[in-house]
């Protein structure tokens, strides 16, 4: 596990340390330019009509192309990922600056990775956390992994999701959300996330130094914003459709770009449902 150093002298240390070893295998940031649009819309439905809805558990993966732990992590959540498919898991990896500030998809997605390293306050890669209140770190074997999704599976869902993602010139994202039992819930604490990834993203030489060459559900977007979207704002607003739009860059495979819709609140950190487009 990579901790995140504070102090002085500290710091010198790991800073020397990442400029000697990503010397050997610098990374490169991804092309920027714009070849499009990403449009999202999002409906709310709170007339409670959807009677039964399947949990779809959130994984959100913290790691670093410097980080040897992380190897190992990431193998251990891609295997599971297969497990359990994308009707019952839903993943998304928000690169770290630490051990290696160089990170290049750190550097793509810099703020949008900063507001969740902040939101969850990572300190160690790598660290997992599911549905926003498990965290597990440095992930070695899938038993551990696969009885904690099992907890969250047996949960019953709160709200239904609908999510797909279409390309028509442009990159189209609808995504539908239903109450299903709000009870206890303060609505104003809600906040739908959407995040575009890419998944099987390779390198023919590591980007980092610690060998890694294939990365999956790498975050490229947050929309509307890193902040999100308040359920209730929507709600108040009688608007129950909210249109965002920003840029498609050249740098990603679109045959690999999927969306990841999910429903937080602010306050408790739960994630209440998510869906995915695979």
């Amino acid at each position: 596990m990579y901790l995140k150093m504070i102090g002085p002298i500290i710091s010198i240390a790991v800073i020397f340390f990442i400029a000697i070893s990503c010397n050997t295998n610098p990374p490169v940031s991804p092309v920027i330019t714009p070849t499009g649009n990403v449009a999202l819309n999002i409906q709310v439905d709170n007339s409670n009509r959807v009677l039964a809805e399947q949990k779809i558990v959130l994984l959100e993966d913290f790691a670093n192309v410097s980080c040897i732990p992380c190897v190992a992590s990431n193998k251990v959540i891609e295997a599971v990922s297969h497990s359990y498919g994308p009707t019952k898991l839903a993943i998304i990896k928000f690169p770290t600056n630490f051990p290696s500030p160089s990170d290049p998809f750190y550097l793509a997605s810099k703020e949008v990775c900063d507001e969740r390293m902040s939101y969850y306050n990572i300190i160690a890669a790598p660290t997992t956390i599911l549905d926003g209140t498990t965290r597990l770190y440095s992930l070695t074997d899938t038993t551990t992994l696969k009885t904690a999704i099992d907890a969250k599976l047996s949960a019953s869902p709160r709200f239904g999701i609908s999510v797909t993602g279409n390309f028509e010139g442009d990159y189209i994202i609808n995504a539908n959300i239903s109450m299903i039992d709000t009870n206890g819930i303060n609505l104003s604490d809600l906040i739908i996330h959407c995040v575009v990834t890419e998944t099987d993203i390779e390198f023919e030489t590591p980007p980092g130094s610690n060998g890694e060459t294939k990365f999956y559900d790498v975050t490229r977007l947050m929309l509307p914003t890193k902040e999100g979207t308040s359920i209730r704002q929507l709600i108040n607003q009688s608007q129950l459709s909210f249109q965002f739009e920003d840029a498609l860059l050249s740098g990603w495979n679109l045959q690999k770009i999927n969306t990841v819709v999910y429903i937080q609140n602010e306050a408790t950190k739960e994630v209440y449902q998510a869906s995915i487009t695979f």
